[in-house]
């Protein structure tokens, strides 16, 4: 019999008060917070998390924030390893601790991934070129090359391996994520790469415009949108010049919001590395942190939001890092309106070409 809601919150809030109980032999009143369990005592907020990622951690920083508590104990079924890198930045002390029945261990912070190399396949040069024909915006990011349309995935160079009955060379992709693809290359298959990918950049590019919000192809990714805008004028953050690079976190479909990362030179003359995102997302600092942890610790850090996206705790959080970031609010490039100047912010500082969208 499956469990309601409220049984499961019931069960979330008695694991945390064990765990809290197995560290300080005190019961403390425990109160969920989402799908998640949090308490303080004696001025460290305990907070217990089945899922372990930057959001999280990033709602419990704004918890313990408001709790007025002096460190934070983030409980996770998760290994964890990734979360626990990410906290070092801040200046905020938490502990990640990884649940083990009624009692729990410290995690040990997770080494950055490996930085993964663009294609250097032979064929490689004559697919970007195409890409670059048709009009789209390059970005490689994990090892993958991509063809964007305002931040959205179009096309990517995709091997096709022998052991499934691929030749295990690059091939031209076309589509709005793998679902997308596939379903392009079912339908119009023995067409020309280049005339697939001229119909799909057509549709996007039609319905991605500022004003045309409500389309479903102008909601997704709008993160990367944003970061398009700010490459096109890297004036908008401070910077005399940027190229995309990936961050610490994959993304692993269109649907998926994640931070986009720009790296550069400011108007100084000084790195500067400039993370991007949209809608309340505050998982997006922590990211943005390890990130430049992992590219350009000597960066300036740069946080890009459209103004409405501005939140109170997105600037709490950037003044927590131990190298403290810069909030940025940027034009939101889908609205026919400056967003920064409808919010008042200032510059202070479901169908794709194919049968569907995804993945």
């Amino acid at each position: 019999m499956a469990l309601s809601d409220e049984q499961r919150a019931g069960l979330i809030r008695a694991q945390l008060g064990a765990l809290v109980r197995d560290l300080t032999g005190v019961d403390s009143d425990v109160a969920s917070l989402g799908v998640n369990a949090a308490t303080v005592f004696d001025g460290t907020a305990y907070l217990f998390a089945p899922a372990a990622n930057a959001a999280t951690l990033a709602g419990a920083m704004a918890w313990t924030i408001r709790q007025e508590a002096a460190d934070l104990v983030l409980f996770t079924d998760d290994l964890g390893g990734d979360v626990a890198r990410m906290a070092t930045d801040f200046t905020l002390p938490v502990t990640i601790r990884s649940v083990h029945g009624s009692s729990s261990v410290v995690v040990q912070p997770a080494p950055h991934p490996d930085v993964v190399a663009a294609p250097d396949a032979p064929e490689a040069a004559g697919l970007i070129a195409q890409l670059a024909d048709a009009g789209l915006e390059i970005v490689v990011e994990d090892g993958v090359v991509r063809g964007e349309v305002r931040g959205l995935e179009v096309a990517r160079l995709v091997v096709w391996p022998a052991e499934s009955g691929g030749d295990g060379l690059l091939h031209l992709e076309a589509g709005v994520g793998r679902f997308d693809r596939d379903a392009v290359a079912a339908m119009h298959q023995g067409e020309p790469p280049t005339t697939t990918l001229a119909r799909s950049v057509s549709l996007v590019r039609s319905e991605r415009v500022a004003g045309g919000a409500t389309h479903p192809l102008a909601r997704l990714a709008r993160e990367r949108w944003v970061r398009c805008a700010v490459l096109a004028d890297p004036a908008l953050v401070g910077a005399t010049q940027l190229h995309a690079v990936q961050t610490t976190v994959s993304r692993d479909n269109v649907r998926d919001v994640s931070p986009a990362a720009a790296l550069g030179t400011a108007a100084d003359g000084s790195p500067m590395l400039v993370v991007c995102s949209s809608g309340a997302d505050l998982g997006f600092v922590p990211i943005a942190a390890d990130t430049r942890a992992w590219l350009a610790p000597d960066a300036r850090l740069v946080l890009a939001v459209p103004g409405r996206d501005r939140l109170t705790l997105l600037d709490r959080l950037a003044a927590l890092l131990i190298e403290p970031a810069e909030v940025v609010t940027v034009p939101a490039p889908w609205d026919l309106v400056d967003d920064a100047e409808s919010s008042g912010a200032g510059p202070q500082g479901a169908a794709g070409p194919g049968s569907g969208i995804g993945a």
